[in-house]
């Protein structure tokens, strides 16, 4: 065969269809390349998405498994981002997160009707140092007032339930303690006075307990050490163990219920 003819033989294969050999590689290798680049990302979409549900999936154990005694819960106790999760906790923790929801009415300091400059204030203070009778963390919130004043500000009952304490503490000055039907107990402290109330008696949301003062932090009758304010803890008893909860996020769902007194 002369060379004439092996030309004639390439160019009749070419019109025949049939591609030459480089042609053919370079189509299979690019068919390939998009088959290997579509498994690529097919993995990596199935393998974040797989991520993502193992996180969820942890997340939901973890709060599954969380206890009261929990700081995470102890600290966020009654926010907006506990009652998002409330299906994800426990059974213990959604049983108290129920219960105050339940017992709870009304905001501790009633507002005046006679003088609307006569506020109150109050932060997210829970553990934050003190240091009166050694280091220690703020089991409570602050409501303080704005004119300070002791005597002025009226304090009421945030529940029914019965007053189970009543009297002077070093740390909390005059204080009462009220433990609702369900046995959460609430701690009003550093009161300058009492209404007309006696350990025992029970009490209905909303009823005078007595007035904000600044008393504690010294023997009875001690006042002066700081400004004006009340001090409110939540407390449950599980198991033999007392166990503090952060008050801060259940009184911002209070302040829309709050009692109006004539005081000025």
């Amino acid at each position: 065969m002369n060379m004439g003819q092996v030309l004639f033989h390439i160019v009749q294969k070419r019109e025949d269809g049939t591609r030459p050999m480089y042609q053919r590689l370079c189509r299979k290798t690019c068919m390939n390349g998009g088959k290997l680049l579509t498994a690529i990302l097919l993995l990596a979409f199935f393998t974040v998405l797989g991520t993502d549900s193992l996180k969820s999936f942890g997340v939901r154990n973890t709060e599954h498994m969380r206890k009261i005694s929990d700081e995470d819960f102890r600290n966020e106790f009654f926010s907006d981002g506990m009652w998002e999760r409330e299906e994800d906790l426990s059974a213990q923790c959604r049983q108290y997160l129920k219960q105050v929801k339940n017992e709870a009415v009304y905001f501790p300091v009633p507002e005046s009707t006679l003088d609307p400059s006569l506020e109150t204030s109050y932060a997210d203070s829970w553990m934050k140092e003190r240091s009166y009778g050694g280091k220690r963390g703020h089991e409570g919130t602050d409501i303080m007032a704005v004119q300070d004043q002791r005597g002025l500000y009226p304090v009421v009952s945030i529940t029914d339930g019965v007053i189970s304490n009543l009297g002077w503490l070093d740390k909390g000055g005059y204080r009462i303690g009220i433990t609702t039907g369900d046995g959460t107990y609430y701690y009003y402290a550093h009161l300058d006075s009492y209404a007309n109330i006696k350990e025992g008696s029970p009490v209905k949301a909303g009823e005078l307990l007595g007035y904000m003062g600044d008393s504690g932090y010294g023997p009875e009758g001690t006042t002066g050490n700081f400004d004006v304010h009340l001090h409110l803890g939540i407390y449950f008893y599980r198991d033999g163990e007392e166990i503090s909860v952060n008050p801060y996020y259940l009184l911002k769902f209070l302040e829309n219920n709050k009692l109006k007194y004539a005081y000025s």
